[in-house]
């Protein structure tokens, strides 16, 4: 066990580094698409709800609140920019984040943990996302709660790189 630990951290280290190789010595943008989805919900809502495409279309539930309370964590400690698009049983929240690489880990990381130990109504379905330099795409990335996979430019900027992080 412990060596999946230390597997799994060292993992995270060497994304941190290729991101702070492209960033060279600046700062990046990552945009973090969570999809939600209730752990108990009411069931009949959805067929109601497909009718309605509006950002904001829910009756306020524990599943909402809960997804509220992580936009606000998620909002305020990393000054990000939210877009969310929610129903009553399911959903999506996207944050960007502006940062150092290491800044940009530790908010994927903490959005990601913050739903699993703080969410009793909601339960992390998806994550995928984009590491932006400038106006530039610099990276892609997608998973679930259990493994992220990265794909990012290798050094000689021809070929990828792919990392596949354990979270």
């Amino acid at each position: 066990m412990f060596s999946k630990i230390k597997v799994g951290v060292e993992e995270w280290k060497k994304l941190e580094a290729d991101l702070a190789r492209i960033a060279s010595g600046g700062q990046l943008e990552i945009v973090i698409n969570l999809t939600l989805v209730a752990t108990q919900g009411d069931e009949g809502v959805e067929e109601e709800e497909e009718h309605e495409h509006h950002h904001h279309h829910f009756e306020e539930n524990e599943f909402t609140r809960e997804v509220a309370k992580l936009i606000d964590h998620v909002a305020h400690m990393y000054n990000a920019h939210v877009h969310p698009h929610l129903h009553s049983h399911h959903g999506s929240v996207m944050f960007a984040v502006k940062g150092m690489p290491n800044e940009l880990i530790k908010a994927l990381r903490d959005s990601m943990e913050y739903v699993k130990l703080n969410c009793e109504r909601c339960a992390l379905h998806t994550v995928d996302g984009e590491f932006h330099l400038g106006e530039d795409l610099a990276g892609i990335y997608f998973g679930d709660a259990y493994k992220i996979t990265v794909i990012l430019p290798a050094e000689d900027g021809r070929r990828l790189k792919v990392h596949e992080v354990h979270f």
